[in-house]
């Protein structure tokens, strides 16, 4: 019986000390997520970012001026927000105020040259 008891214990310690970590990396990623806003994927052989540029939507409507930031991560922020949000392209106006674009109201994207 007191091998019962030996490998019984051994075996517990471990169950146990998995289900801890199983929590403490649950947990983890949960305050992770509830922390972190929309990551911004730049693209290499694109347009560099802080370019200038004009953006052509499907409606007609033309935004110039406009720097060219990058497009919001589909997968960093998969809680609270609608998955329609996280598809967007991302671009800056002159003083600074973000300015998000569904990905697939965008008709063009045309670099500009910059005035200044």
């Amino acid at each position: 019986m007191e091998t019962f008891y030996q490998v019984f214990g051994f075996v517990a310690a471990i169950c146990a000390g998995i289900i801890i970590l199983a929590v403490f990396f649950t947990g983890l990623g949960y305050v992770k997520r509830a922390k972190r806003g929309f990551d911004i994927v730049k693209m290499k052989h694109f347009i560099k970012e802080g370019k200038l540029v004009n953006v052509h939507l499907n409606t007609g409507r033309i935004f110039t001026g406009l720097r060219f930031v990058g497009f919001t991560d589909a997968s960093s922020s998969k809680d609270g927000v609608p998955f329609a949000l996280s598809q967007m392209v991302v671009c800056e106006t002159g003083n600074g105020a973000r300015v998000f674009f569904k990905a697939e109201a965008v008709r063009v994207i045309e670099e500009i040259e910059d005035v200044a």
